[in-house]
């Protein structure tokens, strides 16, 4: 038995189509186009000329192709474009300060906003109430999870591989609310 799609299907109807033409498409890049031209002067470009009628072959451009380029390695780059001047921003973006983490939510992302980006052979450790937790990792957010009902204190420090701080993150607060059984 045969039903008529839905109104809201009926634009899709024609997608398998249009997927098998885009498919065997890459089958007949190699393929000559044609430009056909009917009586009312409406043109048409097809890889089939007609049988009835002649059609203009058309003679395509070549495929326009960009290099690949190779990003530089720091060997390669000038002295003064080694030294480092430092970052202009350092700021938590994520928690915001005074932020209420709900009973539902298992974890908080921290995320750090850094001018310039993180640079080679920097890492970012990420604190919670003053300690450090985890390892420094070589990314600009984290995931901490599991936290105690009350008040914690989040920040992040940027640090070399050897330890040394190059640069420090505010201190943001965040609220945890956690159901608690009353007897």
């Amino acid at each position: 038995m045969l039903t008529r799609l839905p109104a809201i299907m009926r634009p899709f109807k024609r997608w398998p189509l249009t997927i098998l033409m885009i498919a065997c498409g890459n089958c007949m890049a190699d393929a000559g186009i044609y430009k056909i031209v009917d009586p009312e002067g409406n043109i048409t470009y097809t890889d089939t000329p007609p049988a009835e009628k002649s059609a203009d072959q058309l003679e395509l451009p070549p495929i326009n192709q960009l290099p690949v380029s190779k990003p530089a390695m720091a060997a390669e780059l000038p002295l003064e474009t080694k030294v480092f001047p430092g970052y202009s921003v350092v700021n938590l973006v994520r928690p915001v300060d005074d932020a209420l983490i709900y009973y539902d939510q298992q974890n908080i992302v921290i995320q750090l906003a850094l001018t310039p980006e993180l640079q080679l052979g920097h890492l970012v450790q990420f604190y919670l109430d003053g300690a450090a937790y985890g390892r420094p990792v070589v990314a600009t957010s984290y995931a901490v999870g599991s936290l105690e009902r009350g008040s914690h204190t989040v920040s992040a420090r940027v640090v070399t591989a050897q330890g040394e701080v190059v640069a420090n993150s505010q201190s943001v607060r965040v609220n945890v609310q956690r159901h608690f059984k009353r007897n």
